[in-house]
């Protein structure tokens, strides 16, 4: 999602125009304010601003700002153009009297200097700024724009309105004469006369021609996606017994919102519709890159992210509802189990390739996975000292203490280390390891890294295969035929079944029963379909 960008010492906001609005912003400005300081960045299919710091800290909160102030231009650009009244336009033109007033109180120039605007903009309202043309309304329709015209933008673009034509003529009108004021009032002050300001009762005070643009939450209203994950990042890794949100899921999450903020190239979570996701739906399934599910999936994830931030607010953010949930969303042709699974030709590959690699993930993980139908992520994260012996028979622990994670409640259990495990080293390679029993075995990317490996080192590249999942729909396969119990199946491999049974026991009285159970699964390096007489 977007972040503030370092260029050079300086961080900048730098982002993509929304789709639905890039010809329209496309040449004009957009005014933004940074810290005190006000600025009119040229929209092109990108806008640029700096940030004015170069602290991240800062940036990021002024980032926040700046993208707020966009959003209005952006807002008022989607709905066209507006007719201003008489009493909006001379409030217009008393702005931009006021401003220039204000801003040169202190310093404000020579006499000379202002003899020379004055007479400028003379000649522009009588359409003789060039003394060789013949002034015709023509001329001075020129003139005015050439010499007021930019005036007129900068006030326009500061309350984010797109005016018609003719309400666009009336206020360079209106500011012609205003500026008038802004020369004789600088003239006196030049020669020592300060009795008038910048304070007037001629202009009265602007009223928008449009009601603003409802949102959904006034208690935080600059509530971004970031914002939201990092939130819900932070409370569930609170507490001593807390279950931290993993980074896998982190990064998807993370991911969604950026590819989501790309497309509306707005931030805020506010000002989410369910209209603007559907066109986000349909964007990506016409662009034929991702399949149906995964479109379906990275929807899921965006109410997700809405339905955090909406908690995170108390329900003060979209109190009638997740805008998400009116998304229909699209149909999917789901993959079958079957086709998940890991094919016995496909396990025996991956499995001699592993036993040639020296990267402790792609050595010892496909074996991990395979005798134990875990999850790549659980035993990617073990340790050491996870490790343990019971009666002769090693067993690991699945557990969530230590800031480790796991899908369920389920998830917790130990885990019967198979002989043929303990054939292959796995032990020996644990314990090389015990000097720093409570580090990872294995790096973060884990798996990921086995996952790429499969496919691009092993060769195996059929579309529906799970490199890693494929394992857990293999191992219930292998330990059904090979007549391991239900019960031993579903606990070894931390699935919930909905029975009461599960959230009983699991003492230490267990674990002969289970390591004689995972004896019962059958070597898969054997021709065919072995069964646990053939080890």
């Amino acid at each position: 999602m977007p972040n503030p960008v370092k260029i050079g010492s300086t961080y900048y906001l730098r982002l993509h125009v929304p789709r639905d609005v890039v010809e329209l912003a496309r040449g004009k400005s957009a005014p933004v304010h940074v810290a005190e300081h006000t600025s009119f960045p040229k929209m092109t299919s990108h806008v640029k601003v700096s940030l004015r710091t170069k602290d991240r800290g800062e940036a990021r909160r002024r980032f926040s700002e700046v993208l707020s102030d966009l959003e209005e231009r952006w807002d008022a650009l989607r709905q066209g153009t507006v007719k201003l009244s008489h009493r909006q336009t001379l409030a217009l033109a008393g702005e931009v009297r006021s401003d220039f007033i204000r801003f040169l109180d202190e310093n404000p120039g020579e006499v000379a200097m202002w003899d020379d605007v004055a007479l400028a903009d003379a000649q522009a309202v009588t359409g003789t700024a060039n003394p060789l043309a013949v002034p015709t309304p023509h001329t001075r329709e020129r003139d005015m724009e050439k010499r007021f015209g930019g005036l007129v933008d900068a006030a326009l673009s500061r309350r984010a309105l797109e005016v018609d034509e003719a309400s666009r003529r009336k206020l360079i009108e209106q500011v012609a004469a205003a500026m008038q004021d802004v020369s004789r009032i600088n003239i006196a002050k030049a020669q020592g006369d300060y009795s008038e300001s910048d304070e007037t009762t001629r202009y009265p005070e602007f009223n928008s021609p449009r009601e603003p643009a409802k949102r959904s939450v006034e208690a935080e209203p600059r509530t971004t996606l970031s914002d939201t994950i990092a939130r819900e990042v932070e409370r569930r890794a609170s507490g001593q017994q807390s279950k931290p949100l993993p980074d896998k899921s982190v990064d998807k999450y993370q991911k969604v919102a950026r590819n989501f903020v790309a497309f509306r190239g707005n931030e805020l979570v506010a000002t989410i519709t369910a209209r603007e996701a559907d066109k986000w739906q349909q964007y990506l399934l016409a662009s034929g890159k991702l399949s149906n599910s995964s479109v379906r999936q990275r929807l899921q994830n965006l109410r997700s992210i809405v339905e955090w931030a909406r908690k995170q607010s108390f329900g003060e953010l979209f109190p009638q509802g997740n805008p998400l949930d009116l998304v229909q969303l699209t149909e999917r042709n789901g993959v079958s189990s079957e086709d998940r699974t890991l094919r016995m030709d496909e396990a025996k590959s991956i499995l001699q390739a592993a036993r040639l690699e020296g990267k402790p993930e792609l050595r010892w993980l496909p074996w991990l996975c395979a005798y134990s139908g875990a999850r790549v992520e659980e035993v990617a994260q073990l340790t050491p000292s996870d490790f343990f012996q019971y009666e002769g028979d090693w067993f690991y622990r699945m557990t969530t203490k230590g800031g480790k994670s796991l899908k369920n409640a389920y998830g917790i259990r130990r885990v019967p280390v198979d002989p043929l495990l303990i054939e292959e080293g796995l032990m020996r390679f644990t314990a090389s390891h015990q000097s720093r029993h409570k580090e990872r075995l294995f790096v973060k990317r884990a798996g990921q890294n086995v996952s790429d490996w499969v496919r691009n080192t092993v060769g195996l590249d059929r579309d529906e295969l799970a490199p890693n999942h494929g394992w857990r729909h293999l191992f219930e396969d292998v330990a059904m035929s090979a007549g391991v119990s239900d019960s031993a199946k579903t606990y070894i491999t931390g699935r919930a079944t909905g029975r009461s049974a599960e959230s009983y026991g699991k003492s230490d009285v267990m674990l002969p029963g289970l390591a004689r159970e995972i004896r019962k699964v059958p070597s898969l390096l054997q021709a065919r379909h072995s069964t646990s007489a053939e080890r």
